[in-house]
């Protein structure tokens, strides 16, 4: 492993570690189920690449039906 590949290793997990308390926090303080905070997460993420390719936006919304079926 190179000193870059550590480096872009570590701002992966800072990056995942950001979302992580993120997505806690709006769970605590808001009345928003993790199914609806993952959909506004989804149309945030589409606003801001809404240039990109349509079948990026699918696998995001994949994600979100996953977390809609496991809280059923």
């Amino acid at each position: 492993m190179t000193y870059f590949d550590k480096t872009e290793d570590d701002a992966k997990l800072k990056c995942i570690k950001e979302f992580e308390s993120f997505l806690k926090r709006w769970e605590a303080e808001s009345d928003l189920e993790s199914y609806e905070i993952l959909q506004c997460v989804n149309e945030a993420v589409d606003n801001l690449y809404e240039d990109e390719d349509e079948d990026e936006d699918e696998e995001l919304d994949i994600l979100i039906e996953l977390e809609e079926e496991e809280d059923e």
